[in-house]
């Protein structure tokens, strides 16, 4: 029963995130490569104080169908890029990215041609970003 379980975990974990910088995050396939969207692959959540939950950040307009990100154990950065509002009293915010990404999926393809055998989310740890200046980890990745 133990090995089951265990065995489950280890093979859910299949993507890292960790704070790579001011602003950014670091994604790495630990096990096979995966890909990710070359425009919306990394999205933000902001943490709303008033109702204590974290929503969607509004995110940028993408441009063309690129070909989707290949990721492996190198890894790669990804920058905040969500349009946070005005700084609220306590001087900052807490956002957290959550990577959208397929796994066993054709390359030089855009995303939604890429022809995934699977397509899974993972929430990364939260961030404190003052001024979209430095972000700080404050918690684990949440695995969906």
């Amino acid at each position: 029963m133990w090995v089951l379980i265990w065995a489950s975990l280890s093979m859910a974990q299949t993507i890292e995130i960790v704070v790579g910088g001011p602003g950014s995050v670091k994604v790495r396939a630990t096990e096979q490569p995966v890909h990710v969207a070359s425009c919306r692959g990394v999205l933000w959540d902001l943490f709303d104080p008033i109702n204590m939950v974290f929503e969607p950040a509004s995110a940028p307009v993408c441009g063309g169908m690129e070909p989707a990100h290949r990721i492996d154990e190198k890894g790669r950065s990804f920058q905040l890029d969500a349009a946070l509002p005005a700084l609220p009293d306590v001087g900052f915010h807490v956002v957290r990215p959550v990577v959208v990404y397929g796994v066993k999926c054709r390359d030089n393809a855009p995303f939604s041609l890429a022809g995934c055998a699977e397509i899974k989310s993972i929430r990364g740890p939260q961030m404190v970003v003052r001024n979209r200046g430095s972000a700080v980890p404050i918690s684990q990745p949440e695995q969906r």
